[in-house]
């Protein structure tokens, strides 16, 4: 199956979930706070879940309470990040959130000029065989991803849902990421 048929039938699928079993996965994906606090000795890059993304809004709150959380906004071609307040870690069902306040760092400053130490990707699928990350097409985080340094590299979590979980096909310029965070738990990709 080509990604745009995966992305068609992956959103198709989620539009039929139901809220309260989305709000069941956002609780359980909380449950793993303490396995993220492990991995995590700086700060924590995220993300506002839209339209039915896993909501990680609840993990953010947890987190932000002993570290620094950074939320993108699109800018030109490049991600800005802004410091998360806790009133900002909400869902937003109704379009992509765009976080106010000034920009903390650009693209992959978020990494060396903030020290982020986990990165959580949001992502429409997953495959748990290499990492390989099916997103929404712009390549925001491909680009983001490949302007890290490989030395020092934060963890890079990829969030999806379980059911999301698919052998996919990969292209040349596709980042996969180093661990995979479902409701059934924080996995790590064993050839990373």
């Amino acid at each position: 199956m080509s990604k745009v048929e995966l992305r068609r039938r992956v959103r198709q699928d989620r539009r039929q979930e139901s809220s309260v079993a989305r709000a069941k996965r956002s609780d359980e994906l909380t449950s793993f706070l303490p396995e993220l606090h492990h991995y995590c000795s700086g700060g924590v890059a995220g993300f506002q879940p839209t339209n039915s993304e896993p909501d990680i809004s609840p993990l953010l709150q947890g987190i932000i309470r002993r570290s620094p959380v950074y939320l993108p906004r699109t800018s030109g071609v490049e991600l800005q990040w802004v410091a998360a307040q806790p009133d900002q870690l909400v869902g937003d069902l109704t379009g992509i959130p765009d976080p106010t306040g000034p920009s903390a760092a650009i693209g992959s400053d978020v990494v060396t000029k903030l020290g982020v130490t986990i990165i959580l990707v949001p992502a429409l699928a997953l495959d748990p065989a290499n990492g390989i990350r099916l997103g929404y097409g712009a390549g925001w985080y491909d680009r983001l991803l490949s302007a890290i340094p490989r030395q020092g590299r934060p963890l890079i979590v990829g969030v999806c849902r379980s059911v999301d979980l698919l052998p996919l096909p990969a292209d040349p310029h596709d980042e996969p990421v180093d661990a995979i965070l479902t409701e059934a738990g924080l996995a790590p990709i064993k050839t990373r």
